[in-house]
């Protein structure tokens, strides 16, 4: 099944609240397409020059950056941050970010799903030890940080370690629910994102299919914590600027509703789930 957006642009209230808890902003013109959206607050992931840490203060909408997103040596993620070998590597570019006005930090936990090989993540991320120190780190700064994690382990491990958000949690799992469940750790579905990554890339039929049935096991599983209580935040994971944003948006909040959230609940998740992640 697909799920195409059916939210008309007019029902996208500018200045009523939502906010977009996952975007990469690599030039300020980003906050245009934002604006455009009804976005008033946004949470940037990072990219690998950290261009958000500028952007930010020329808002609206209200950005918090994360600037550079921090990944493992030889891992996934270089192309949206610094690759790091080391604890005193980690410590330093922690102290980087938080001086440059870093409001996040942002850590790659794992890889991501692969589009060539049904079921599996490709190579990439912190192990637990790592994700402790991270956390550990970033708030004797003052800074939550914001996980990238695929696949059960990874989820598990980053959830344990204390982060603030679970980014993307394909192939989530019962069992990793429960886990974010019990530290309140907030969930950022990005449904979008892979539905994006799979249009955009000529794959094989069987990768195809078992992307399709992927997303709709990770609406399953949106609409399993929903009525668990993990808290939610909508975020697209769109580089801006894109001319498609405000589309990408609507189909995230269509995405919700199609995991069978009431519409009502969703616009909640989309301004005031996100407000809370946000800090704002």
């Amino acid at each position: 099944m697909h799920y195409l957006s059916d939210i008309h642009p007019r029902d996208m209230r500018s200045g009523s609240g939502y906010v977009d808890a996952h975007v990469h902003l690599r030039d300020a013109s980003g906050l245009d397409d934002l604006r455009k959206a009804g976005i008033v607050a946004a949470r940037d992931a990072g990219t690998q020059d950290g261009a958000g840490l500028g952007i930010a203060a020329s808002g609206p909408p209200a950005v918090v950056s994360a600037g550079r997103a921090l990944c493992k040596q030889g891992g996934y993620g270089a192309r949206f941050g610094t690759a790091v070998g080391t604890r005193r590597e980690l410590r330093a570019e922690i102290l980087k970010l938080k001086a440059a006005g870093a409001g996040i930090v942002k850590v790659m936990a794992s890889g991501i799903v692969s589009l060539k090989e049904p079921g599996r993540i490709t190579p990439g991320g912190f192990g637990l030890d790592d994700l402790k120190y991270i956390v550990d780190e970033a708030g004797r700064h003052g800074l939550g940080v914001m996980a990238h994690a695929n696949g059960e382990a990874a989820i598990m491990n980053a959830a344990a370690a204390g982060v603030r958000s679970i980014e993307h949690g394909f192939f989530m799992s019962k069992a990793a629910l429960q886990s974010i469940l019990r530290r309140r750790v907030f969930w950022v579905p990005t449904v979008g994102a892979l539905r994006r990554a799979a249009e955009q890339l000529d794959i094989a039929s069987e990768p195809a299919s078992f992307i399709e049935t992927e997303i709709e096991r990770h609406l399953a599983m949106i609409g399993r914590a929903f009525r668990l209580g993990v808290p939610l935040a909508v975020g697209t994971d769109c580089v801006l600027p894109d001319r498609r944003y405000g589309g990408a948006y609507r189909d995230e909040l269509t995405f919700f509703r199609g995991a069978g959230i009431p519409a009502d609940t969703v616009e909640r998740i989309a301004c005031e789930g996100g407000a809370k992640l946000l800090g704002i």
